[in-house]
Formats: C-alpha cells, structure tokens, sequence
C-alpha cells in the first residue's frame, strides 16, 4: 500500500507549480499596473482610481497596497478555480487510480492536498502584504507596531477568536466547494452512463448544468431555513440587544456540508467511479 505521506506529496508538488505559477502572473499585473499607474497620472487614470477606492492614494506604496489587495482577489479566486480542475483530473485519472490505494483514500488525501496549497499560497500573500502595510505605515509616519485606536475595546482573546473563526469559515468554504465539483462531476458520470442516449460531452454538460442549479437551490434554501430559526431562537430567548453571529452558523453549515457531500463521494468512487475507470 502506498503512504499516506507519499500520496500527498506527490499531489502537493504537482499543485504547487499552478500555485507558484499563479504568485508570478500576480507579481507582473502588480508591477504592470504600477507601472501604468506612475506612467499615466491624473484622476482619469482607471488603475489610481481602483487602487485609491481600497487604501488611498498619497504615496507609491498605497498605490503598492491597493493594487496588491485587488489582485489577490481574482488571483485566489482563478486559483481556487485550478485546484478543482485539477482535483478532478487526478479523481478520474486512470494512472492514479492504479496506485494501491482506495478511490476514496486517493480523493481524501487530493483534497487535503488542495486546501494546504491553497494555504501556501495564501501564507506567502499574507506575509507580503503585511510587509507593505508596515512600510506603508511607516511612510505615513504611523508605527504599525504601536497600538492604536483601532480595536481598543477588544480584547486579546476575542480577536484571536475572531481570527479563529474567519480561518474556519474559509477553509470551510473551500471545502464545500471542493466536495460540491466533485459530487457534481461524479453524479454527472454516473448519471449520463445510465441514459439511454449516446454519452457525449454535450450530454454531460447539461446534466452538470442542472446538478449544478439544483444544488446550489438546495443550499440557499437549507441556508435560509437554518440562518431564520438560529435568529428566532436567539430572539425568543434574548431580553436585550445581542449580536448575531451569522459567520459562526455558516462555518457550521460549511464544514458539516463538506463532511456529508465527502461521504456520498466516497459511496459514488467506490459503486461507480472507481469500477468504470479501472475497467476502461
């Protein structure tokens, strides 16, 4: 049997040159738009105008900043977006599914795989952008290590739990995400194999198309439902103002909606999926 170590090794290094690849388009858009943005100033210049709307506009590394912070944005998103392709090359890879390993065991270890690389791309954008607020702090005569106004009434320990609990919303968003382009592309297999007509690319795009709307209904209602009888149940109890924590329900729904969509995908690798790649 293959290592569980081994397995994600090989996953993360594959990943990792998207990840690398991803920082590099990033730094020359950053370095291009600053460029235009130094080159070409004024108010009618539409790379100031987006930057200034984030961090102002007094200084070059505002403008550094800015460009960094609106970047990062489409730079995870398209990330985001390469992990799932590849998630699902490697689930219907035929070379990997030969390893001696289990199909679920394999889509396991591919999504952990994932989600660290996309922790590592998110630690080297956090470290580079603390390092441009610290000298773009310091270039408006602010020292960022001396506490300021901001957060004065907050303790320590409800900002690391605050911290806490946005790093599990994320993750859990991810997650979901993840699981969710699995079952899709799963059951959409499972479903064109099983229709009387021809299993063409065509055929399986328009079973994606409506697995894809049915599902994300499904979410938004049971979201609804779930975010409607928290709130209720907090007001019939509560005798005065309370603040409603709504992204500590969705990272509930997040991390127990990936848990159960990742049960049904390992039922569907190990009844359909893995049978019909090995048997090509």
């Amino acid at each position: 049997m293959t290592s569980n170590k081994a397995l994600f090794k090989q996953m993360f290094l594959q990943k990792r040159h998207y990840a690398d690849l991803v920082l590099l388009i990033q730094t020359f858009a950053v370095a291009f738009m600053f460029l235009m943005g130094i080159i070409f100033k004024g108010n009618g210049n539409s790379v100031n105008n987006m930057a200034s709307g984030i961090f102002g506009n007094d200084n070059i590394w505002d403008l550094i900043l800015g460009l960094g912070t609106l970047t990062t944005f489409f730079a995870d998103v398209i990330f985001l977006g390469l992990m799932c392709w590849q998630n699902e090359k490697i689930n219907l890879s035929q070379t990997w599914q030969l390893i001696p390993a289990s199909g679920s065991k394999i889509w396991i270890i591919n999504i952990i795989s994932s989600i660290v690389e996309c922790a590592y791309i998110f630690v080297i954008q956090v470290v580079i952008g603390m390092i441009v607020v610290i000298i773009d702090s310091y270039s408006h005569n602010i020292n960022p290590f001396v506490g300021t106004s901001f957060g004065a009434n907050i303790s320590f320990g409800e900002t690391v739990w605050a911290f806490v609990e946005e790093l599990l919303a994320l993750v859990g968003l991810v997650l979901i995400i993840f699981a969710f382009v699995s079952l899709t592309n799963f059951l959409t297999r499972t479903i064109a194999d099983q229709l009387p007509m021809k299993n063409t690319t065509g055929v399986r795009l328009v079973v994606m198309a409506i697995l894809v709307i049915v599902g994300v209904i499904i979410a938004l209602r049971i979201n609804d439902q779930i975010l409607t009888m928290y709130t209720n149940h907090l007001f019939a109890r509560a005798n005065k103002a309370i603040d409603v924590d709504t992204l500590g329900i969705s990272t509930l729904e997040y991390w127990i909606g990936a848990i159960l969509l990742g049960i049904i995908n390992c039922l569907l690798i190990q009844k359909f999926v893995e049978p019909k790649i090995v048997n090509r």
